[in-house]
Formats: C-alpha cells, structure tokens, sequence
C-alpha cells in the first residue's frame, strides 16, 4: 500500500496495525487498538482473540457486509486460523459469491490447504464464470502448487478481463520487470492502458513516469486514471502518495483536493492533503479539510487530526505586536476556581467559607523580561503567558477547597476577553490600592530563559507591604509541574502559618493530581482562555480551541479519579455550546462514553450529567442515563439543575446521530 510523504517518519494507519512481536514468543504478540477517546495502545495477541475478534465474529455471523470486513482485518493480522469457519460461513450467506470465494481461498492458502482453495475458486467459476480476480487467485493457487508457466498463463487471462486488478497488475508487472526489463513491462503496461474503462496501467504507468522525473508524462497519465475511476479504488490514494514523496505538492492539490470525498474516500488522501498544505504554509485551506474530517467522528483518526490541528496553529502563532489604540483593560475578580465559573452558579460543588476570615489576593506572574513593558501588545496565548496563570490558579483552587480564607484571583483582561501579561513587577501604589479590600497578596514575577523559566514568589502582608515569604525556583520546561507543585506547597504553608489557619482539604470530592502534574497545570493556563471567551466574537480570538478540548479531554481520562479533571473536560465543553462552537459535537461520543464510566463508578463529578444532556439533548444515552439518575436530595443543587435546560441553545437533530 502507498505510504505518506517521505518527510512523515511513521506512516498513518486507521485500523489495527500487524501484530508486534515481543521476545519472539508467538503468546507475547500484541494488537493495536483504538478506543473511544482516540487513544492508541496495544492488547496481547489471546486477549484481542477472545475478547474482540471472536465476541464481533459471533455477533455479525448472519451478516455477510460485516463479516467480510471483520476476516478481512483478521487477515492483516496474520489470524486466518481464527476465521477459518468464518470464511466458510461467508461462502453460505454472501450474495457476492465472487468475493466469498476469493476470501474463501485466500483463508485456506495462509494454512496451506492448496488443493481446497483451488477447490473453492473452481466451484465459483463454475457458478459466476471466469472472472479476472477469480482467475488471478486461481493463478497464485497454480503457483503455490510449483507451475509458474501456467500461473502466468492464467493471471495473463485474468488481466485480460479486468487490467484494473492491484494484485494481479502489480505481481505481473514485477514478473515481466525481473524476466525481460523494465522495457518489457513498460510496453505490457502501455498496451493494457489503450483498452477502453482502463486506469491502473495508467496509475502504474504515471508511477514510474513520476520516479523517473518525467513530471509531465507522469501528470498526464495521473489524470487519464483520476478521469476513469476518482473514487471507489485507491487512485487518490496512490496519486497523492507518489507526488507527496516527490515534493510536487502543487500537483497534488490541485488534481486531488476538488474531487476529495471525505465521507466515502480513503482517510490518508485526506492525510496526504494535510502534509501537502503543512509543506505549502497553507494553515488556512488545510484548516478548512481537517474541520470536515474532524466531523466524520471516527476514534480511530483522532489522533491523527490532533497532530495536524496543532502543527496549524503552530504555523499561525503571531508574535506580540504593538496596538493601534490602549486596549480597555479591567479586572475579573474570581473567587472560585475557573472551571466553576460561568455555569448558571455552581456554588453547591465548593466548599461553604466562613464570614470575616483573612483576605487573600492572588496576582498573576509578571513577565519581568519584556522587551518593552510600557507598550500595550497583542498576541496569541503562548506557554510564559499559561503559566504565569498557572500558579495563582492552582493556588486558587487549593485555597477554596482546602482552606477557610476569603480568596480571590484578580485577573488582568483587555476588551473583555483577552489575557494581558504585564511586563512589570507590582508597584507599591498597586499594592496599597489592594490593602483597601485584602489583608494579604501572593504576586512575583517570571522570567524566561532557554529550555526553561524562573519563577519569582512572594507573599506579602499588604497593611505595611512586608515579604513575609519568598519563594524562587528555576526549572526546565518539562519539570514545570514539580516545581510549581513545590513553590504552591510552601506558599500556602506561609499563608497558613501567617493567617493561623489550617490548609488541609476540606471535601472528599477535591486532591491535587498525583501524577500528569504539568498536563494539570497546563490544563489550568488552557481552561482560563476558554473561559474569557464567552461569545461567539471572542471565540474569533481564541487561540487552538479543538486542542484545548482535546487535551482537557485527554486529561480526564488520563487521571480519572482526579474530580478536578473530569469537571474541566465537562464544563469546557458547556462553556463550548454556550459560544455555539462547532468543534463540540466532534466531542459527543467520547463525552457520553467518559460520561457513562463515571455514573457507574458512582463518581461526584456524575452531577455533571444533567450538564451534558444539556450540552447534548440529542443523544439518547446521555437521556437515559439522566432519566435512570438519583435523586441528590440537594436543592441548590437541584434549582441548579433547573437552570441548565434554558441556559444553552437548541441543538436540531441530524439525520446522521445515532445516539452515542
């Protein structure tokens, strides 16, 4: 089969890959799967058999489309012992007894039972007549039994019936090659292509034009086989590899892009669309393919799509640059944790905090190393600006769930919706102006260095504007979860000490992550962007958003008992619905199947499913389960429930949504 351009180091595959071998032992083979969130990973060889294969085997036995599908992947994997009686079963119910011979016999030559597949194919011919696959089997059956001079004379007649066989073609081509030169096959190929309803002697044809740096010979016989047959072979498939491998990328798109059909073509076209605009700097138009691949909805291409989704807003990150005019910038006061924020008042999931405690203000990061702090700039969301939001809102969430203090986050916005990032420490004037509504100030500042960061801290009592606590640390990029875990953990330990108040957690349902620390936090810096961008107009500014909810997603499943998790990956996605992103329904099946797990472990974050039969009212999982559901006996947590049914817009049914 084609692979992808050559500067791709691993090919793309979207079904099971061969099985791997490990130690040699044929017991220790794994199998490569992907699940419902787009996760790849790899399952012993017995257990894929028994708990996969063979449940699907039994399932479709009546079934003669999936059953052929299901012997067919068996077959990639080197299992035809395991659908031997299934391949006989086809033979039974196919009404296409071309292609249950053929899968027939190729099952009883893989075990090597020659005579019955020779068998089996001249028992089809008889019943259909000779065919050109049919033929071409039988020709490798002739082989198998050690005549060459009649396999060829049979795979001869089978090209002459259909030329267009891949098998045949190729194994005919590769024998003329080896026997008479490359000549030879060239003059069989050109023979074979002046035969009317022709395209692989044109494809193959074109192939050997393109190696050989005869572009426009090998264009011209490119289209004569796009021109006969655009869908339904691997053509696409087989053009697009060859001019991708080549580097002529402009070819590429222009014969393959206007007749590419994502819905009924192969999906590495589609891959090789996406390499060939990543190549041409052309992040726009390959936007415009992934959202359309993004909407087939398959786990098994995620993964993929991800990878080209952020190598595109890599290609469109825009350096800061200086504004036109100030922007306005003000203050959002958050005294909950963002992920808590903007969902019809989820106050019932924080604990309730005393009246008349310390007052604690919490700042974010200054980016002490701008080039100019006095400029008012613009630009995307980078990992500086994440992070310097990173510690004040993993302080935050601490605070509120382990503590009794009255906390708050204030955050700098430009507009409305846009993060600033201020190229300055804190002033004392700022600080005095903060003393009139807070007892205490955790602010610093970060500075930038390369592979890594320094991150200043401090904790100040802000009647007399004394450091009571400094805290420094200097990391590496990959170490950021550590450090800040670490300078989080002395500063609250210097808030309790200063305030006399124990730190500890207050609520079952709240721990910091134990492991995938800096994908938590990294999660924290993301969900604050999601959450400025509360309108379609500011959704225009958001920088990776399907990324965001993919990585919150990854996240939650990544640390499934972590409930801080689970309720960003849900409420990102309300926060979605409610700006009328279209990138939220890509997300339905692995929510509802996230959603699913969490109700049956009896999880506290299985409240949010009222959230997402709000953000999915279509799918009829997400209704039963909601219908199926307990009573909490809670009222705010019930008027809360109340509130959700008006609080997103109406979704309309597609025709295509199967529920799940």
């Amino acid at each position: 089969m084609f692979g992808l351009f050559k500067k791709r180091k691993k090919a793309l595959t979207t079904s099971p890959a061969k099985p791997e071998l490990v130690s040699g032992a044929k017991e220790q083979r794994l199998i490569s799967v992907v699940d419902t969130y787009g996760r790849s990973f790899q399952i012993p060889l017995e257990q894929w058999r028994r708990d996969v294969l063979k449940p699907n085997l039994d399932s479709k036995w009546n079934d003669p489309e999936a059953l052929y599908s299901l012997i067919i992947s068996a077959l990639r994997d080197d299992l035809a012992s395991d659908v031997d009686q299934a391949s006989a079963r086809l033979i039974d119910i196919d009404p296409m007894t071309e292609r249950a011979a053929v899968t027939r016999a190729i099952v009883q030559l893989k075990l090597g039972r020659t005579k019955d597949a020779g068998t089996t194919l001249r028992q089809a011919i008889a019943k259909v007549g000779e065919t050109g696959i049919l033929l071409t089997n039988q020709a490798k059956v002739i082989s198998a039994e050690g005549n060459h001079a009649l396999a060829m004379t049979t795979l001869d007649r089978a090209l002459e019936l259909d030329p267009n066989q891949d098998n045949g073609l190729g194994w005919r081509v590769a024998e003329l090659t080896e026997a008479s030169g490359a000549d030879a096959a060239q003059a069989y190929l050109q023979t074979l292509a002046e035969r009317p309803n022709t395209w692989r002697p044109q494809l193959l044809l074109g192939q050997r034009a393109i190696k050989a740096s005869q572009r426009e010979a090998g264009l011209a016989w490119f289209d004569q086989a796009l021109a006969q047959t655009p869908h339904g072979a691997d053509v696409m498939l087989a053009v697009s590899g060859e001019l991708g491998k080549q580097g002529l990328l402009n070819d590429l798109v222009q014969r393959v892009a206007p007749i590419y059909d994502e819905r009924r073509d192969d999906i590495r076209v589609g891959y090789n669309l996406l390499q060939a605009y990543v190549e041409l700097s052309d992040a726009p138009t390959g936007r415009t393919l992934l959202e359309r691949l993004f909407a087939l909805g398959q786990p098994a291409f995620i993964q993929h799509l991800q990878h080209y989704a952020k190598t595109f807003d890599e290609m469109t990150v825009q350096a800061p640059k200086a504004l036109d005019n100030t922007p306005e910038v003000s203050i959002m006061q958050m005294n909950l944790p963002p992920w808590l924020l903007g969902m019809q008042d989820m106050q019932w999931a924080a604990p309730l905090r005393g009246q008349d405690r310390p007052r604690i203000v919490l700042l974010p990061l200054a980016a002490v190393d701008e080039p100019s702090e006095n400029v008012a700039r613009s630009g995307r969301e980078d990992e500086r600006g994440r992070l310097s939001r990173a510690l004040p809102l993993f302080l935050l969430e601490q605070l509120v769930y382990c503590s009794n203090l009255d906390v708050a986050l204030n955050l700098p916005v430009a507009d409305g919706h846009n993060l600033v990032l201020f190229g300055r420490a804190v002033r004392e004037e700022e600080l005095e102006f903060l003393a009139q509504d807070f007892d205490w100030a955790v602010e610093g500042e970060i500075t930038h260095f390369d592979g890594g960061f320094k991150v200043v801290c401090r904790l100040r009592r802000l009647s007399d504007r004394s450091t009571l606590k400094r805290v420094e640390q200097s990391f590496k990029t990959q170490d950021i979860g550590d450090a800040l875990m670490v300078m989080s953990g002395e500063i609250l330990t210097a808030i309790g000490d200063a305030t006399s108040s124990s730190i500890e957690p207050r609520v079952p349902m709240y721990a910091l992550p134990t492991a995938h620390v800096n994908e938590y936090l990294s999660a924290l810096g993301q969900y604050l962007a999601l959450t400025l961008a509360h309108s379609v107009n500011a959704r225009d500014s958001l920088y990776g958003e399907r990324n965001i909810y993919g990585w919150l997603q990854t996240l939650a499943v990544t640390i499934p008992d972590n409930e801080s998790a689970q309720f960003m990956y849900f409420t990102a996605l309300a926060k979605g619905r409610r700006m009328n992103s279209p990138v939220i329904d890509e997300f339905e099946r692995p929510a509802a199947q996230r959603m699913r797990e969490l109700v049956r472990a009896g999880r506290y974050s299985a409240r949010l499913l009222p959230l997402m039969a709000a953000v999915y009212p279509n799918n009829a999982e997400l209704g039963d389960l909601l219908a199926s559901a307990k009573s909490m006996g809670d009222d705010t947590y019930s008027a809360w429930c109340g509130r959700l049914s008006s609080s997103f817009p109406v979704v309309p049914m597609s025709p295509s949504k199967t529920g799940t």
